[in-house]
């Protein structure tokens, strides 16, 4: 058994303290960027046995960590003076070595990568529950962590030190203990960098989803010299639903790329293969059969949401030298909209994505993002005289102007109200622009699933529509008209 925790002040004095450990500076001149390549699973019964015991022994670690913790924290309730091991990795994989010959007389099959990885991920499943408890975390409460079961729990493993490389073949990946496994696809745009030391590898991350198997490489690579914006200028963009995405630029142009809705697009499929699967008995072929199906068409609309959104982001960062977005709380838009298939509809479009990637998109090539507040209703005031909008039903597209009349498109006002921001906030009488600095709920969406194209049909996610904006809606340098103004 390890040495308890010591708890009297003197004698915590007079021992060395452990210097703590030196987080990982990227070094000027580079960024961080992941890799991540789909692996055939090993031919070798006994090397697929290894992997799923690598799975195994994660899971392992992290429930022991958390008797240990749960123990600890019900000794101390009977006992103030229990003295509890400490909730970190140093402390937790300290007791965990001590106790491993006698709890795991297996521990020598796995690589001590598995059960450090476990650990960890209690450390932090521990820490976000007592800030959250604190009120240090924003957010949604985070409940206690639980145990966690082999039907439920995420199988991976992440591994920081021993032989992970790319081979030069790009067709084989070198994991420690696993060995090597072959790659679905070409991994030169990892291999080429490593090769010219332009890249380096800090750790590897095996996991299984959906049946398949995933290596994901956390490198700092070397930065690039991007090109200028092909266009420049000052762009508004408005996220939503009917649309994924209305642009509107300085020149007067508008773009409207559309929203792909996978999910909407397979869901009586979906609907179809679930009775399916009810129906049959689990572990029949018929059962796998339906599984699998299943499976394909999650695994189908994660990367038509991921092929979608990259492109959308990266035609924007490519584009324009200042890009503005709004600040949408996705949590509440759920809630406020009340029917099930409406909410179903905002996690489907992942709007939360979009921002996180234009922000280190545009951060590599030097061109500013601008946030919106979230208060400002860009939707509601009318760019072309100020007023406030009327909505003739809830989440109406077209809105009435109370000054002229005229039906008004919600995105495409939205989309240059944005682009104008923060003039359009001052010219308006409206009061766009809260007291408040920030939402009571927290600051940014969630990173809801990520996007892909309209039919769910594989297709090229592009901007579809292109047309200039009216004389009305051009910015002018002056600003937006005052209310009540023709």
């Amino acid at each position: 058994m390890a040495d308890p925790v010591v708890t009297d002040p003197a004698t915590v004095t007079s021992k060395k303290k452990r210097s703590p450990r030196k987080k990982f500076k990227i070094p000027d001149g580079w960024i961080a960027r992941g890799f991540t390549f789909e692996v055939e699973w090993p031919d070798d019964h006994q090397v697929a046995s290894s992997i799923r015991s690598q799975f195994g022994g994660r899971r392992f670690a992290y429930n022991w960590a958390l008797a240990q913790v749960t123990a600890d924290m019900d000794a101390r309730k009977t006992d103030p003076s229990h003295a509890s091991v400490q909730w970190n990795l140093y402390a937790l994989r300290k007791r965990f070595n001590a106790e491993k010959p006698t709890i795991a007389p297996w521990w020598s099959e796995n690589s001590k990568e598995a059960y450090s990885t476990g650990i960890a991920d209690l450390c932090v499943a521990l820490k976000n529950w007592s800030d959250s408890k604190a009120g240090k975390r924003k957010g949604n409460k985070v409940g206690f962590p639980k145990f966690r079961s082999k039907r439920k729990d995420q199988a991976r493993v992440r591994f920081t030190t021993g032989v992970m490389r790319v081979e030069p073949d790009r067709r084989t990946i070198t994991l420690p203990v696993v060995g090597t496994l072959r790659s679905k696809e070409n991994t030169r745009r990892l291999e080429r960098l490593v090769r010219t030391g332009k890249a380096r590898i800090l750790s590897a991350t095996l996991k299984e989803r959906w049946g398949r198997l995933f290596v994901s490489f956390s490198c700092i690579v070397e930065a690039h010299r991007y090109p200028a914006p092909t266009k420049g200028g000052r762009a508004g963009v408005d996220l939503g639903m009917r649309v994924l995405a209305t642009i509107a630029d300085s020149d007067g142009v508008v773009i409207e790329v559309p929203n792909p809705a996978p999910l909407r697009a397979t869901l009586t499929e979906r609907k179809r293969v679930g009775r399916q699967l009810s129906g049959r008995i689990p572990g029949s072929q018929g059962h796998d059969a339906a599984k699998a199906k299943l499976a394909s068409l999650d695994r189908r609309c994660v990367h038509l949401r991921k092929q979608a959104s990259h492109q959308l982001t990266t035609m924007l960062a490519d584009t324009y030298s200042e890009v503005v977005i709004e600040d949408l709380d996705l949590a509440a838009m759920k809630k406020s909209m009340g029917r099930r298939a409406f909410r179903r509809s905002v996690s489907d479009a992942a709007l939360g994505q979009i921002r996180p990637q234009l922000t280190y998109k545009m951060a590599w090539r030097g061109t500013t993002l601008t946030v919106a507040n979230r208060w400002f209703a860009s939707s509601k005031i009318h760019h072309g005289c100020g007023c406030r909008l009327i909505e003739p039903r809830k989440l109406a597209k077209q809105l009435v102007c109370t000054v002229t009349g005229e039906l008004v498109d919600r995105d495409v006002n939205a989309a240059h109200n944005l682009r104008d921001w923060p003039d359009i906030a001052s010219y308006s009488s409206v009061g766009a622009v809260a007291p408040k600095p920030s939402s009571p709920t927290g600051s940014g969406g969630g990173l809801g699933s990520d996007i892909g194209p309209s039919d769910a049909g594989g297709g090229s996610v592009r901007p579809l529509q292109s047309r200039k904006a009216a004389p009305s809606e051009a910015r002018t340098r002056k600003g937006t008209p005052r209310r009540g103004a023709a």
